[in-house]
């Protein structure tokens, strides 16, 4: 009896213990993520986008339509601040921003950039989504082939972050617009070449001009119109193309 008491007791201990700890992490987790998640200078690290921007990262015919300063908190950086500015372009969708630094690096340390980029097409997704305990106005973009991106708008600037969301919406839209218009007109042409192709024969025709017009020899052209021979007449209606040919 007493050794059953003394297991339960350990028991007991062993499991306040364990949630005494996972208590104390928790704790500490969301303390440094609302302590530490702003780490970065967001007006340097802004900088340092445009620059980055301007030395060479856009592509030849490629321009910057929208644009907005956001920022990321990613697990590797202890939730700490990834500052930056998400652009849209005529041609993709990139994020520029300045890691958070270590406290034990020099001062005059050159930053840390970070880049991502996604394809702006229809496979691309964007939804407006409240980020990070909440806490931010963000959009949460998707694309298959590419890493999933999280990015909550500065203060201030959500009215931005919803115009970039907003102009990459409507390139999407014409975009479907565009392939249905072509899928509509393939759609068309294959009908067409579908059909029957008649003919009217005119002063001068010979059955063997007129084969040789609609790529066919003569001998098909008198099987498709029942002709006994090589004669055609003014005026006669003959199928030179039958369905589905």
């Amino acid at each position: 009896m007493k050794e059953s008491e003394g297991l339960y007791r350990s028991f007991n201990f062993i499991k306040q213990a364990l949630l005494g700890i996972t208590a104390v992490a928790f704790g500490l987790l969301i303390f440094g993520y609302f302590i530490f998640m702003r780490h970065v200078d967001a007006p340097k690290a802004q900088a340092a986008a445009e620059r980055e921007l301007q030395g060479g990262t856009l592509h030849y015919g490629e321009r910057v339509e929208k644009k907005a300063r956001v920022y990321q908190r990613r697990p590797t950086d202890y939730f700490r601040g990834l500052d930056g500015i998400l652009f849209a372009t005529n041609d993709r969708l990139l994020f520029i921003g300045t890691a958070p630094s270590d406290k034990l690096e020099n001062a005059d340390a050159p930053p840390v950039m970070i880049t991502q980029e996604y394809p702006n097409d229809t496979l691309l997704s964007l939804e407006h989504r409240r980020l990070f305990f909440l806490t931010a106005h963000g959009v949460a973009i998707a694309h298959a082939g590419y890493p999933r991106g999280q990015f909550g708008a500065n203060r201030g600037d959500e009215k931005a972050l919803d115009d970039l969301i907003d102009y990459v919406s409507s390139i999407h839209a014409k975009q479907r617009a565009e392939a249905a218009k072509e899928r509509k007109l393939r759609q068309d042409v294959a009908a067409m070449i579908r059909e029957p192709l008649y003919y009217t024969v005119k002063r001068g025709d010979a059955l063997s001009l007129i084969a040789t017009k609609f790529e066919a020899t003569p001998d098909q052209i008198k099987s498709w119109n029942n002709l006994p021979n090589d004669r055609v007449k003014i005026g006669q209606r003959l199928l030179v193309k039958p369905p589905g040919k």
